[in-house]
């Protein structure tokens, strides 16, 4: 059981916010979690099909575009279609544009940006554990 529990996810954070990403990067690496970080939408993109993670955390405003373009990008390639996403943003808990990401499918919510590094960890886990639905057995 031990084995399965620490079978390293993967975590790709896509944020111009290059200090916030490190922060992050360090409190999910802590947890077990392997991570890469991404500071434009196009390396985003571009990271999600060579990295392949099990969780996106995708700013909505980026330098080069939008989250939600991102968002829509990684849906619409094959090899990454299934990557499910959280919206990190400064603007996490504005329910105009939580709703406007809802209509993507592999949106699992909003986590705001000045969470503890305590709630960070534990938004990314049921956010994870959120796509395992269908499983017969809950790990919790």
């Amino acid at each position: 059981m031990l084995g399965y529990m620490t079978a390293t996810k993967k975590i790709l954070i896509v944020d111009d916010n290059l200090e916030l990403s490190w922060v992050i990067a360090e409190c999910l690496n802590k947890a077990g979690y392997k991570t890469l970080t991404a500071g434009s939408g196009a390396e985003g993109i571009k990271s999600a099909l060579s990295f392949l993670p099990d969780l996106v955390l995708l700013d909505y405003n980026l330098g080069d575009m939008n989250g939600h373009d991102v968002a829509v990008a990684i849906k619409n390639m094959h090899k990454t279609s299934r990557i499910p996403f959280l919206i990190l943003s400064a603007h996490g808990a504005d329910p105009l544009l939580a709703r406007s990401f809802a209509k993507v499918p592999n949106c699992r919510g909003a986590m705001s940006k000045v969470l503890s590094t305590r709630e960070v960890v534990k938004t990314v886990e049921h956010a994870l554990h959120a796509g395992h639905k269908t499983a017969s057995h809950p790990h919790h």
